[in-house]
C-alpha cells in the first residue's frame, strides 16, 4: 500500500517487534548486525550508503575507457554523452550488464600525487605521498585519505575495511592506500583467509574471538542460533538471512554446506576453495567475496579492495595467459600490438571483478530493491592514466548511484583537459562523494598550485543529484 508519510503501518510494527524480540548467543557477533538492519527496515529507515573502492596498478588507460563511436577529436574537450548510445569498449566490455547504473569519467587530474610507477597514498588522499620517504616514505603518510574521510559520515563497526590482492602470494598484511590519519596507515589484508578471521573475530570477545579466527569452524559455531532465528523471523526476511548466510558459505567451501541454504543458492557457490588458493585471480575474486560479506553483516560501510598493493607492486597473469609482467606491459610501447594483447585480458579481469561485485551486491534484497541501490563501486587506478602517469587525467569508473545521491546511469562525463577552463580535478571528485554523505567540507587534498588560474573550487555539480 502507498504510505506517502511514512508512517509506520501495523505490520511494521509486528514485523519490528518480532526482530527486536529475538535474542541470540553465540551467533550474536554475527547475526546481531544483519538483525539490526532489517528492525531498520522494519522501521522504514532507508539502507546506509555505501562506497567500494576498487584500485589497480599500471594505470588505467583512456583508452580503454572510451567507446569508439565518439568524437576522437574532442578528446580534450567537455563532452557528455549517453552510453545507451555507445557500445563499451573490449577492454570493460564485462561492465556491460550495468552500462544504465554506471558513469565513466575522464580528465579529472592530480599531478601533485605524483603517480608514476604509483602513487600510493596520493590515490586517495590527493598529495604527494613522496614526500615523506626521507622519513619512511610510503609507511609515513601525511594525512587521511577520503576512504576514512567518508568512513567517518558513514559508521560501521569496522570503519574501512581494506583488502588487497599482492604479487606475493605469502604476504599477510601490507601499508599501500589507506590512511586512517596522519602518520596512521591501514594495514591492507592481503590474505582471505586472514582477511575473514580478521573481519569476523574483530567484533567478538575472549574464547569467542579464537573462535571466530578459525573460518571453518564459525558457521558449525552458531548453527543453532542461525536455526532458531529462521524459524523467528517473519517470512518477509528469512530469504534475506538465506543470502546474505550464503556469503559466508562460500568462505568455507571445504565444509559441509549448512543445510537451510536453498538449492538454487547452491549453483553459485565456488567449485573449489579460492580462499587458500595461490592464483591471483581467485584470491582476487574471495576478497570481493569477504567485501561483500563485510558489507551485507553490516560490519562496515566502506571497502578498498587493493589489486596494486603498492608502488611497483607489479603481478605476472599468467592464469589469464600472459607471461609478461606489469611493468614489461608498461614500458611496452604504444604503438605495437603486444601491448594490448597483454593488458586487454587484465583489464577484462579487472572488469569481471567489478561486475561481480555489483552482481552480488544487487543479489541481496534490501528495502525496497538490493543492496547495489545503495552503493557505489569506483574503479581506478593508483598511477592514473597510465603506467608512468603523469596525473593529467586519472580515469574513473562508477558503477552504482550510492543510494540516488549520485547522477551516475549510464553517463559518459569528459572535462577539459589540464590547466584548460572547466577543468576539474580528482579531489573535487573526493569533494562530490563527501557532499553526498552529508560531509561539506570546502576542501580535499592538496591543491594543484599549477591551476591557480583555474577555478577547481568545490565538487563535481555534475554528478550530484
Amino acid at each position: 500500500m502507498h504510505n506517502p508519510l511514512k508512517m509506520i503501518t501495523p505490520d511494521q510494527l509486528d514485523r519490528r517487534c518480532v526482530l527486536k524480540g529475538i535474542t541470540l548467543g553465540a551467533g550474536a557477533v554475527v547475526l546481531q548486525p544483519f538483525l539490526n538492519a532489517l528492525a531498520a527496515e522494519a522501521a522504514g529507515e532507508a539502507p546506509p550508503p555505501r562506497i567500494v573502492f576498487v584500485i589497480e596498478s599500471n594505470g588505467l588507460w583512456p583508452y580503454h575507457l572510451r567507446p569508439k563511436s565518439l568524437d576522437v577529436k574532442k578528446r580534450d574537450q567537455w563532452l557528455e554523452a549517453s552510453l545507451a548510445d555507445h557500445e563499451l569498449p573490449s577492454p570493460i566490455s564485462p561492465l556491460a550488464p550495468f552500462k544504465d547504473r554506471m558513469t565513466i569519467i575522464q580528465n579529472l587530474s592530480c599531478k601533485h600525487a605524483f603517480p608514476n610507477h604509483g602513487s600510493g597514498y596520493g590515490a586517495l588522499g590527493c598529495y604527494n605521498a613522496r614526500a615523506s620517504q626521507a622519513n619512511g616514505g610510503f609507511n609515513d603518510p601525511l594525512a587521511q585519505t577520503v576512504d576514512h574521510a567518508l568512513a567517518g559520515s558513514l559508521p560501521g563497526i569496522i570503519p574501512v575495511v581494506g583488502l588487497g590482492v599482492h604479487m606475493n602470494p605469502e604476504t599477510a598484511f601490507a601499508n599501500t592506500v589507506s590512511v586512517v590519519a596522519r602518520k596512521r596507515p591501514l594495514p591492507i589484508i592481503c590474505q582471505p583467509d586472514i582477511a575473514f578471521g580478521s573481519l569476523f573475530g574483530s567484533v567478538a570477545e575472549g574464547n569467542a574471538a579464537k573462535v571466530f579466527k578459525s573460518r571453518n569452524k564459525l558457521l558449525d559455531w552458531i548453527q543453532s542460533d542461525i536455526k532458531r532465528v529462521q524459524n523467528e523471523l517473519p517470512a518477509m526476511d528469512r530469504e534475506k538471512l538465506d543470502i546474505y548466510l550464503d556469503t559466508f558459505e562460500q568462505m568455507r567451501s571445504r565444509q559441509e554446506k549448512v543445510a537451510t541454504i536453498k538449492d538454487r543458492l547452491k549453483a553459485n557457490l565456488p567449485t573449489i576453495d579460492k580462499f587458500n588458493s595461490k592464483l591471483q585471480t581467485d584470491r582476487f575474486e574471495a576478497q570481493c567475496v569477504v567485501a561483500v560479506a563485510a558489507l551485507a553483516s553490516r560490519l562496515t560501510n566502506v571497502a578498498v579492495i587493493d589489486a596494486s598493493c603498492g608502488p611497483h607492486g607489479y603481478k605476472t597473469w599468467k592464469e589469464l595467459g600472459v607471461n609478461i609482467d606489469e611493468h614489461g606491459i608498461g614500458h611496452t610501447h604504444p604503438d605495437s600490438p603486444e601491448r594490448d594483447k597483454n593488458a586487454v585480458p587484465i583489464r577484462q579481469f579487472h572488469a569481471t571483478r567489478v561486475a561481480d561485485l555489483a552482481k552480488r551486491l544487487a543479489a541481496i534484497p534490501e528495502g525496497n530493491g538490493t543492496m547495489l541501490d545503495s552503493t557505489l563501486i569506483i574503479w581506478m587506478s593508483d598511477s592514473a592514466e597510465e603506467h608512468h602517469g603523469q596525473g593529467e587525467q586519472w580515469p574513473l569508473v562508477l558503477v552504482g548511484n550510492l543510494g540516488g545521491k549520485l547522477k551516475t546511469a549510464g553517463r559518459y562525463l569528459q572535462f577539459p583537459k589540464y590547466g584548460e577552463k572547466g577543468h576539474r580535478t580528482l579531489g573535487n571528485f573526493y569533494l562530490s562523494l563527501l557532499h553526498a554523505v552529508g560531509d561539506k567540507r570546502e576542501k580535499f587534498g592538496d591543491s594543484d598550485l599549477a591551476l591557480k588560474d583555474i577555478d577547481t573550487a568545490g565538487p563535481l555539480m555534475e554528478i550530484l543529484t
